[in-house]
């Protein structure tokens, strides 16, 4: 077999393969789909702190996987909490090399030429960015559900059921959950244990022994703006949710690629960064980033230490 390149790309939990050859390529179990007009620059090294390589893709195109889930759509949108990784592989017969490893950072499309370009960079182009460190302010610094947050997304969302999709208006049920206890231990129905003969089992102060049944269900009321800055997560992508309204209503900050009537997602609720939230809606004061009594005057250029 001649030499061919295998491009991967993955976003969450979706993920497309695509290749320079004519025809489909399969390797490791995985299919690499050809796409006519696909092209890619030198891969650029010059600087240790900076390595790009741009691929080029012919637009409009249906480059859909096998989920029939667009490729192209992905970059339509701001990209929010989750990246794009690329990995470019090199395939010799039965020998592979692999040639670049990253992520996209900036999409580009050409409505004359009716191409998308896409620019991927490694992850030491990301080392020598200049961004912002933590600052002194009165908010807190920290993202939600990020390590230094400390929330868990997963014990603080909850699954809906999508019934309307507008643009960015979102509305859904909230689907039953299981009722837990003050220690936050999930309750089941309490079945008396019986022995073969059908009648209850007793312990030795001849009360019934009980187990275990079905598990308590209940379907949760959340009042408007309890999502206000939260996010929506569907396949291992998040959205970031501007706010919400009664009756299960919800505006996204972009739209959710793939999002559809019927899917099950989750979503978690936001904060406004403040103490108050934190403290009273999550009780996580504890890791609370801000400073919020700080002086709205700097004391050591206004004021003398006497």
């Amino acid at each position: 077999m001649a030499r061919v390149e295998l491009y991967q790309f993955a976003h969450g939990t979706k993920q497309w393969n695509f290749t320079s050859a004519r025809k489909a390529v399969t390797h490791n179990n995985v299919i690499y789909y050809p796409v006519r007009g696909l092209s890619r620059g030198n891969i650029e090294d010059a600087d240790i702190d900076k390595c790009e390589v741009e691929l080029t893709f012919p637009h409009p195109d249906l480059l859909n996987n096998e989920q029939e889930q667009s490729f192209t759509q992905v970059f339509l949108n701001k990209i929010y909490l989750e990246s794009v990784y690329f990995t470019l592989i090199e395939l010799d017969g039965s020998d592979s090399l692999v040639l670049f490893k990253g992520r996209v950072t900036q999409p580009k499309f050409d409505d004359r030429d009716n191409t998308m370009t896409l620019v991927c960079s490694t992850a030491e182009s990301f080392m020598r960015r200049k961004i912002l460190t933590r600052k002194y302010q009165r908010t807190c610094p920290n993202t939600i559900y990020d390590k230094y947050c400390g929330l868990d997304f997963d014990e603080w969302s909850f699954d809906v059921t999508v019934t309307s999709v507008n643009g960015l208006d979102v509305v859904f049920t909230v689907n039953p959950t299981q009722v837990k206890d003050d220690e936050g231990n999930p309750v089941f129905e309490q079945v008396p244990l019986l022995d073969e003969f059908g009648d209850p089992v007793l312990d030795e102060d001849e009360n019934p022994i009980f187990e275990d049944g079905e598990p308590v269900m209940e379907i949760k009321s959340y009042p408007p703006g309890w999502l206000n800055r939260g996010v929506l997560k569907k396949d291992g992508v998040f959205t970031f949710i501007v706010g919400n309204s009664a009756n299960g209503s919800i505006r996204l900050y972009r739209q959710h690629i793939g999002l559809k009537v019927g899917d099950v997602v989750r979503v978690a609720p936001g904060c406004d960064q403040s103490l108050k939230m934190c403290h009273e809606k999550f009780n996580n004061h504890k890791r609370f980033g801000g400073h919020p009594n700080m002086p709205t005057e700097n004391p050591t250029t206004t004021q003398l230490i006497k």
